[in-house]
């Protein structure tokens, strides 16, 4: 009780303290913008900040495991409130924008309903992928919690059952079930720890279709072919890879906590990472120390975030995040200094 009292009173100092600093290294520099979005948000209720994605209008998407308002829809330059809608979700865990020909829809996955949903940008419900039965990896829908979805450039999707059996399942765009791989699935290198598949991305940005799996309590990144078969790791010693986003030449990682799972009190912190998964600047801690090519241990600063469990860039490069477990802060914006 004490740790987390001490953890609020930190939330609540945290932008006036960061707004005054520089924080990160190198080109990858930001600073706290003080009280963006608090006025929207005290309009709605929020129980724990998850995700947030940027649209074409340049509207920021926040998503919430309050089922009273699962999306709350805000401008993102100015941080004012458009509209919130609820999809009745209330363990709404992971959310991804996907452009369908003409529209954007989003995909959110529920760890308490069990499901995966597919949404318009309004609210409006278009398709639900409940639990893989047909895989017969589960004895029942409980056992499946879907933490994040993922997409191919061909309209199909990959889910994470990041808080259930570790497994990864592959549809086809219609929901289809292609194949299943990782849990105790085959080879042991292409299988999967628990706890493991947090979030992660589709990436073939250098011409290799890739799957990029955030390997949370493992403190690690694991790569493997869409199909399954494992490519290689990077360990992210005291970090908490909660997901995957492209950025540019560069991926950004949010790290819940640095002492996760073993203290879960921790705060944590933000990496950007290079092509070669190098980590560039570090924002909310000190910067990465390499010894002989090695990722020594890193440690939060303690006063900018507490727990970051998602990340998205807007078009001139300003971050937003989205804390869990952050009362005073689930929501945070990161102006890019020039």
């Amino acid at each position: 009780m004490i740790r987390s009292i001490a953890l609020l009173a930190i939330s609540l100092l945290s932008s006036a303290l960061a707004a005054e600093e520089i924080l990160g290294q190198g080109e990858f520099r930001y600073r706290v913008v003080p009280d963006w979005g608090r006025e929207a948000l005290k309009q709605v209720s929020v129980k724990n900040g998850h995700a947030v994605v940027i649209d074409s209008q340049g509207r920021l998407l926040f998503l919430t495991d309050d089922a009273r308002n699962n999306v709350v829809i805000l401008d993102a330059k100015s941080g004012a409130l458009i509209k919130h809608w609820t999809a009745r979700m209330p363990g709404a865990h992971g959310m991804s924008l996907v452009k369908e020909g003409g529209r954007e829809v989003l995909f959110i996955t529920d760890t308490q309903l069990h499901e995966v949903r597919k949404l318009t940008l309004d609210g409006e419900e278009l398709a639900v992928f409940p639990w893989p039965e047909k895989a017969k990896l589960h004895a029942d829908a409980k056992e499946y919690r879907p933490s994040k979805t993922i997409h191919f450039p061909n309209g199909e999707f990959a889910v994470f059952d990041g808080y259930g059996k570790d497994y990864i399942f592959h549809y086809r765009a219609d929901g289809t079930l292609v194949r299943s791989w990782g849990g105790n699935i085959g080879d042991p290198r292409d299988q999967l720890k628990h706890w493991g598949p947090h979030g992660g991305a589709f990436d073939d940005r250098d011409g290799t279709p890739r799957v990029v799996i955030g390997m949370s309590d493992q403190q690690e990144i694991r790569r493997f072919t869409p199909e399954g078969h494992f490519i290689d790791q990077r360990p992210f010693p005291g970090g908490n890879p909660r997901d995957i986003v492209p950025f540019g030449a560069f991926t950004i990682i949010p790290h819940l906590g640095d002492q996760w799972p073993k203290d879960k009190n921790s705060p944590g912190f933000i990496s950007i990472v290079d092509s070669q998964w190098k980590i560039v600047s570090n924002i909310g801690a000190p910067a990465a120390v390499y010894q002989d090519g090695v990722l020594q241990l890193m440690k939060s600063d303690g006063k900018t975030f507490i727990h970051p469990h998602g990340v998205a860039a807007d078009a001139t490069g300003n971050l937003y995040v989205a804390q869990f477990a952050s009362p005073a802060a689930p929501l945070l914006k990161l102006e890019c200094v020039k």
